[in-house]
């Protein structure tokens, strides 16, 4: 099993303290270390390993939500830059 899929399965226990909210698509999760005030992780329910891999509607709903997630966290933390990043 993955990292992230570990993750997800301890969110679905309710044993992840860094769980924040489930979405449609995916879990916010706020990352582990916090090298920068509000550094986030937005986990795919999905299990691909790109973003193409996932059926056209699931995709754009999941960049949707990611959209909403990074405004969130940038009014939570009083954000002056974000860095989106896509990583498989």
């Amino acid at each position: 099993m993955c990292l992230i899929c570990q993750r997800i399965e301890l969110i679905k226990k309710g044993e992840n303290p860094y769980f924040v909210k489930e979405l449609e698509t995916g879990y916010l999760v706020i990352g582990d270390h916090q090298y920068f005030a509000g550094y986030s992780l937005f986990l795919a329910k999905e299990h691909v390993s790109e973003l193409h891999h996932l059926k056209k509607e699931t995709r754009l709903r999941f960049l949707e939500e990611m959209s909403l997630v990074q405004e969130a966290v940038a009014k939570a933390f009083a954000a002056e830059k974000m860095n989106i990043e896509l990583l498989g």
